[in-house]
């Protein structure tokens, strides 16, 4: 895999005693390493530059604002997200980039559904937030006549060309949702990959069981009103 065709963007807030050990790890499959940090008060930014990786603060929106402050920035072919907290494996990365340097999809989606999870909860919470995941994706299915089976992993990638056409609003964990769904209505290529989320290395989840619902109605007016 030709790493300078590749922007990554880690979007992260307070995951500072982690970051290092992310940005160590995905170092051989980008020469554009972008971070996009959400005020940190952990020594965040110091680590970042001291790396050598491309330091941005986001608006304080939400991982959505982050994650288009990095696209904005982005300079490569292809652009590839990755999350700070450990739960994504880097070994899987040119699985995600190959299909976009051979023009076989424009974005491409990690399934949790066919590459298992080690951060599956297992209580009325995480039952929840599954069956409302499962929803999500059948509404979108059902609309265009696809087969995926995990819209909401973060772990992706996207022609730059693509992302930079698409119309993203969500400042929020919405955006990959609406990622996926603003693709398949301009006609670009979704492809979805097994990928394994690993159990998260540090911090805390910021994705509280309240957004799901937001994700819903949010998905309705993606799918049927704009």
């Amino acid at each position: 895999m030709d790493k300078t065709k590749v922007s990554i963007i880690i979007a992260c807030k307070n995951e500072g005693e982690g970051i290092k050990k992310v940005l160590e790890s995905v170092r051989k499959y980008s020469s554009d390493i972008i971070v996009v940090d959400g005020h940190s008060g952990d020594g965040t930014e110091e680590m970042v530059r001291g790396f050598g990786a491309r330091f941005f603060l986001d608006n304080k929106k939400g991982r959505g604002d982050a994650l288009k402050i990095g696209i904005k920035k982005a300079k490569k072919d292809v652009v590839l997200f990755f999350d700070a907290d450990g739960s994504h494996d880097e070994k899987d990365i040119p699985n995600f980039v190959r299909p976009i340097l051979e023009k076989r999809a424009d974005l491409v989606i990690g399934s949790r559904r066919t590459g298992g999870s080690a951060d599956i909860i297992v209580n009325l919470t995480g039952i929840v937030r599954s069956a409302g995941c499962d929803f999500l994706v059948a509404m979108v299915n059902h609309k265009f006549k696809t087969n995926l089976t995990d819209i909401l992993y973060s772990f992706r990638a996207i022609r730059a060309s693509t992302v930079k056409k698409i119309a993203l609003h969500s400042d929020d964990f919405g955006i990959e949702q609406e990622m996926v769904v603003s693709c398949l209505k301009l006609g670009y290529v979704v492809k979805e990959i097994p990928s394994r989320e690993k159990a998260r290395g540090w911090g805390k989840s910021k994705l509280r069981t309240i957004t799901g619902i937001k994700f819903i109605f949010s998905l309705v007016n993606q799918l049927y009103f704009s």
